[in-house]
């Protein structure tokens, strides 16, 4: 190999090296190895949410195709799974695949409870913290940040930590899917 043919794997690898370290850094998502899109240049599979209050989702990437579903949620997080131009295949919470257009992901990045019972919103990042309310599975929160653990989530008004594996969306997950046809969404204050 020539000593031009191996600067040049080099600096690629030098280049790349920064993509690649963040894909996976934030860990498995699905069963699919993290790569870097061509046309984003960001990771994929990744966690995006919906810009908007209604936004459709396609059987293909082009306005062409019929409409499969009519999300009517602003901020559900989605996990885009294969990227075209300006289109994203995207998997929602209940495990459908649809298509949308890239303009309508990108909003604040934010999570979905999901489970059966509800979640404790901590004071902090511990399992001992006070409890100051307790979302319902199917509440929607803007994602702040995230460690091992916890993420620290802002909804209603409310600022605290709330277990990472029970929220969908949240970066380095692998949730299960949720019914969103029984998901809730409130969010109890407890008292104090």
């Amino acid at each position: 190999m020539s000593s031009v043919v191996r600067g040049l794997i080099f600096s690629l690898l030098i280049i790349l090296s920064p993509a690649i370290a963040q894909a996976q850094s934030s860990g498995p998502l699905t069963d699919q190895t993290v790569r870097i899109s061509a046309f984003s240049g960001k990771p994929v599979p990744r966690f995006e949410s919906l810009k908007y209050a209604a936004v459709h989702g396609r059987t293909g990437p082009s306005l062409e195709y019929p409409v499969a579903w009519r999300y009517e949620r602003r901020g559900l997080p989605v996990m885009v799974v294969q990227e075209s131009r300006e289109w994203r295949k995207v998997r929602d919470p209940s495990g459908d695949e649809v298509w949308m257009h890239e303009r309508t992901l990108g909003a604040q990045p934010s999570v979905m409870v999901f489970g059966d019972d509800y979640v404790p919103l901590r004071r902090s990042a511990s399992d001992n913290a006070k409890t100051v309310a307790r979302l319902e599975p199917g509440a929607i929160a803007t994602l702040i940040s995230c460690d091992a653990d916890f993420c620290e989530i802002y909804i209603n008004h409310r600022r605290g930590f709330a277990e990472k594996s029970r929220l969908w969306g949240a970066p380095g997950t692998r949730p299960e899917q949720v019914n969103l046809l029984t998901a809730r969404a409130e969010l109890t204050e407890v008292g104090g």
